[in-house]
């Protein structure tokens, strides 16, 4: 039986944090596979375990165990190491938490409602234009439903199970909503990500074991679309300083590319976008302030490399 719970301090929070990380290692190439979208590059399971890894190392390292401090030195690793339109999303969503958490040494099952709505708003707000049947449609229902379950007074327990299940069943429909993942056979990376790191915390919450799992990737033929699409790169940096204009920053990345991501404050701005000229928006970043933690990944090899490799798979089978 679930261990009756009304509460969660710092040290429950952070094992939660450490068991969802966990479960979303042991998914990684499942994850990774069900990647089509926005690009079929098949890192989203790595992004977004490498995002929680950086959480998970900034947590341990703070001095404050309540429960607002553990999610605050979350939030700021996970910022700080986002990796991926997935990852970046994902930051948000701790950062949101932690905003709902906020001054408590620990929190009641109606406050990690209230943090989820803030986390759904906050991953919504960075996406410039949000599309459903992905991670932000499965945050936005699981806020709901930890709404109307926790109001009923139930134990903490119980409220994640309702998250846990209402996930699932989200992610299960993310085909429907998105005509892109009907057509290659899957549902989307990001939201089943997502569903992971719940499925983790929830088992923590509930004190059940870590059941450990092989970790093997589901085969997917590539559409033809896939194969003659041209993605260009996957760019990624930290912009420091004083008095970053942030609007403005955020507008021209915009305008660079397709899945532009802009979060942080004027003195530090995390920055993800896909272009064909990385250059561009590199050097102007440098004109604003110091460029560190540069990242620029090629999507076209990465997604022939995938193709060859699904290909080689389905050879050997």
């Amino acid at each position: 039986m679930p261990v009756i719970e009304r509460e969660l301090d710092g040290q429950a929070l952070k094992r939660a944090l450490k068991e969802a990380t966990l479960r979303l290692e042991q998914h990684i190439d499942e994850v990774n596979a069900l990647n089509v979208f926005p690009v079929p590059d098949g890192d989203t399971g790595i992004n977004m375990f490498l995002t929680m890894k950086s959480a998970v190392e900034a947590m341990e390292k703070s001095k404050d165990n309540s429960a607002a401090a553990i999610s605050a030195a979350a939030a700021k690793g996970a910022l700080l190491g986002a990796r991926g339109n997935s990852g970046v999303i994902l930051s948000q969503i701790l950062r949101g938490i932690a905003k709902g958490i906020e001054e408590r040494k620990s929190f009641s099952s109606r406050d990690l409602a209230h943090a989820l709505h803030i986390a759904s708003e906050q991953a919504y707000k960075v996406v410039d234009n949000p599309i459903e049947g992905t991670i932000l449609t499965v945050i936005r229902e699981v806020a709901e439903t930890a709404s109307d379950t926790a109001s009923r007074g139930v134990s903490f327990a119980h409220t994640m199970m309702s998250v846990v299940s209402r996930a699932k069943k989200t992610v299960e429909r993310t085909p429907e909503m998105l005509p892109v993942l009907k057509e290659a056979g899957v549902v989307d990376a990001g939201a089943k990500g997502l569903y992971y790191i719940f499925e983790g915390m929830k088992d923590s919450i509930c004190r059940k074991p870590t059941h450990h799992s092989s970790r093997k990737s589901p085969l997917r033929v590539p559409s033809t679309r896939e194969k003659e699409k041209i993605y260009g790169f996957d760019v990624q940096f930290m912009i420091q300083g004083k008095n970053l204009p942030f609007e403005e920053i955020r507008d021209t990345v915009v305008a660079s590319g397709k899945c532009p991501l802009v979060v942080g404050d004027e003195s530090l701005i995390k920055v993800h976008v896909h272009t064909l000229n990385p250059d561009d928006i590199l050097n102007y970043a440098r004109s604003k302030g110091v460029v560190t933690d540069v990242v620029v990944e090629d999507m076209d090899q990465q997604v022939r490399e995938k193709m060859e490799k699904e290909g080689s798979d389905e050879q050997s089978n």
